[in-house]
């Protein structure tokens, strides 16, 4: 992990995370970065903090995260300050632009999943198998919490706590096990997903006379969930958002599915 040396002795990608999100904060704050410190513990000793990360995966196939842990008055200004108050949306592009920063510090490309939030503890002192780095995050003299950068064998293990979830970058191989054994023999099969907003039943006397600009009503009402199905299946429901000028879908349901579908 010799490209990494001058990334764990660097703060520019903690600054660079503080920059984008004192943008996304939008208000009159100018977030700064401490020197650097040995542990979390060191820096937030046992105020209770929540926590964000990004996990990745070097070209040599080391894992990694990059996560901020927030004291709860500063998790509670980044609430407000996304557009549907969900902490990991108001620190996303954040974590992606640290990222980009190591990539293009270390010359090396990252493969990076899905940001979430996880347990502060999992991204803490104990989760000491591989290099890292903890960085202080402060709005003048006030602290705000902390970014760690971790980079080692386990260091993607942070998404453990935080639902399902995403499977690290080169584990779709067939040596790879699902809990119950199999091997993920599929895992590239590509599927259809589609997003259903809504339905409606329409005779062929009201379908032949839409026009452009009229109005079809569908049985959901405005805020309800949106299916997402797989194949006809459904299989989760979530929240429309506007990602870079497109639309995406949050997830906040899975629904179970029957044994004999898994």
């Amino acid at each position: 992990m010799t490209h990494f040396d001058e990334i764990f002795a660097s703060p520019e990608w903690a600054f660079t995370f503080a920059a984008a999100l004192e943008q996304q904060l939008g208000d009159d704050r100018i977030l700064t970065v401490g020197s650097a410190r040995e542990s979390v513990g060191a820096v937030l000793g046992d105020e209770p903090a929540r926590a964000v990360a990004l996990n990745f995966t070097t070209g040599d196939g080391q894992s990694g995260s990059i996560a901020l842990i927030a004291v709860t008055a500063f998790t509670e200004a980044l609430e407000r300050a996304a557009s549907d108050e969900i902490l990991l949306t108001s620190c996303v592009a954040a974590l992606e632009a640290a990222v980009r920063a190591i990539s293009e510090q270390a010359v090396t490309d990252l493969e990076t999943e899905s940001g979430h939030e996880t347990e502060a503890e999992l991204v803490g002192d104990d989760q000491n198998d591989g290099e890292s780095v903890v960085y202080p995050l402060l709005d003048g003299s006030e602290l705000m919490g902390c970014l760690v950068l971790r980079v080692g064998s386990s260091a993607g293990a942070t998404s453990a706590s935080s639902g399902p979830s995403a499977t690290p970058a080169g584990a779709t191989g067939a040596g790879s096990a699902n809990p119950s054994g199999a091997s993920y023999v599929l895992a590239d099969v590509e599927m259809g997903v589609t997003a259903e907003l809504g339905r409606c039943r329409m005779t062929v006397r009201e379908l032949l006379s839409i026009t452009p600009g009229a109005v079809i009503d569908l049985d959901r009402a405005a805020g309800a969930p949106v299916d997402v199905l797989v194949n006809g299946t459904l299989i989760a429901r979530g929240e429309v958002v506007v990602i870079d000028e497109e639309f995406g879908i949050r997830i906040s349901e899975l629904i179970p599915q029957p044994a004999a579908a898994r």
